[in-house]
C-alpha cells in the first residue's frame, strides 16, 4: 500500500465522520434545504444578504436619485406595489412592509394605497422618507428590501450599478 491509497482511505473515513446535510434538486439559487420543515427555504431569511465586495458607492448614494432613475423606479413600483390578493390580502414584502421598515405608521400606508392608480404608493414613500430624512440611502433601501428578503427588488435596484451585490 503507497501513500496514495493510505490518503484515500483517510479522506474516505473523515468524510464518513462529518454529518451529512440533506439537499435537495428542487431548492432554487439562494435557496437551501431546511430539514427542520423538509422544504427550501430562502438563504437571504435565514442568514441575511451577502457581504458585498464594493456597500461605500451604494452607502453614499442618496435615495432621491431613485427618483430620477425612472427606469429602475417603475420595475420597483410593479413589484412592490401589488394589487391585493383574493379576499383583499396583501403579499408580503410590498411598499406597506417596505413603509413600516422606515418607521410609517399603517395609516401612512392606508393612505398611500387610496391614492391608487394615479399615484404610487413606492414614490409616495420614497418622497416621504427623502423629506423626513435627507440623508437616507439607497444602501438602507437595499438592507430593507434585503430584510423583507426581496431578492428580485435588489436585482432590479442593481441595475443602478453601484455595490448591490450582484449575486441577488
Amino acid at each position: 500500500m503507497g501513500t496514495g491509497c493510505f490518503l484515500h482511505t483517510a479522506l474516505l473515513l473523515m468524510a464518513q465522520a462529518l454529518p451529512q446535510l440533506e439537499a435537495s434538486q428542487y431548492c432554487g439559487h439562494l435557496e437551501y434545504w431546511n430539514p427542520d420543515n423538509k422544504c427550501c427555504s430562502s438563504c437571504l431569511q435565514r442568514f441575511g444578504p451577502p457581504p458585498c465586495p464594493d456597500l461605500p458607492g451604494l452607502e453614499s448614494q442618496p435615495l432621491s436619485r431613485l427618483l430620477d432613475e425612472l427606469e429602475v423606479l417603475e420595475e420597483l413600483i410593479v413589484l412592490l406595489d401589488p394589487e391585493p390578493g383574493p379576499a383583499g390580502c396583501m403579499a408580503y414584502g410590498t411598499t406597506r412592509h417596505l413603509a413600516a421598515r422606515y418607521g410609517l405608521p399603517a395609516t401612512w400606508s392606508t393612505f398611500a394605497y387610496s391614492l391608487r392608480p394615479s399615484r404610487s404608493p413606492l414614490r409616495a414613500l420614497i418622497e416621504m422618507v427623502v423629506a423626513r430624512e435627507p440623508s437616507a440611502s439607497l444602501g438602507q433601501l437595499g438592507a430593507h428590501l434585503a430584510h423583507l428578503g426581496r431578492a428580485d427588488a435588489l436585482r432590479v435596484l442593481s441595475k443602478l450599478g453601484f455595490g448591490v451585490c450582484q449575486a441577488y
